[in-house]
């Protein structure tokens, strides 16, 4: 992303965490979080295919992140809200 802004990696992550108050990884993760989120709730899909289709390459960290961003497990949340 860096080059196809022409600034050097260091700059722009400097000023990609001015703007969006997170690093670009940190953004990419919240967003697929919340792409997660929005299957959970929305489908019956195996939490496995939802780590899949949300770019988690492994569906055990997809789980780990999730549970550190909102605090319970994928099915839980499904349970939650479903």
């Amino acid at each position: 992303m860096a080059a196809l802004c022409g600034y050097s990696p260091y700059y722009f992550l400097r000023l990609f965490r001015q703007v969006m108050g997170r690093t670009p990884q940190q953004y990419l993760t919240a967003c697929r979080i919340a792409a997660a989120k929005s299957l959970l709730v929305a489908t019956r899909l195996p939490v496995s295919e939802i780590a899949s289709r949300t770019g988690f390459s492994q569906s055990s960290y997809f789980i780990r992140v999730f549970r550190k961003a909102e605090n319970v497990s994928p099915k839980a949340y499904r349970e939650m809200y479903s």
